[in-house]
């Protein structure tokens, strides 16, 4: 059963500045050490792998319910934008899902058009 629904859409090249402006400081606002160190080392691989999670972490939130707000941060939504797209939620995502009746189970979609990412998460019962 369907709990709530997320979608975002991220522009590549606008991620790209960001990491040429800010770097490993966005990084830490947007993930943990672990999360952060699975990342491509350069390249246009990296810009995407931080598009992905950017995307993904904003259709999480939104699927919740919340946004940023509410105790839910971007470091509780974690990332798996491999060949299987999956999200985790920790922390006060997790409790705002138990909160919402979820389980803390989703499911996670990733597509790719151009210069675009396109991101939806479904959090589930």
């Amino acid at each position: 059963m369907l709990v709530g629904i997320g979608l975002d859409l991220v522009e590549l090249s606008r991620v790209g500045r960001a990491l040429e402006r800010w770097n490993q400081r966005l990084l830490d606002k947007l993930m943990d050490p672990a999360e952060a160190e699975r990342l491509p080392k350069g390249g246009p691989e990296r810009v995407r792998a931080v598009a992905a999670a950017i995307a993904l972490k904003e259709a999480a939130s939104k699927a919740l319910g919340t946004g940023w707000s509410h105790g839910v941060y971007w470091r509780h939504v974690i990332v798996e934008a491999g060949p299987l797209v999956a999200v985790q939620l920790t922390g006060g995502a997790a409790a705002m899902a138990v909160r919402r009746g979820s389980s803390g189970a989703s499911s996670a979609w990733l597509e790719s058009r151009g210069d675009l990412l396109i991101a939806e998460v479904w959090l589930l019962r």
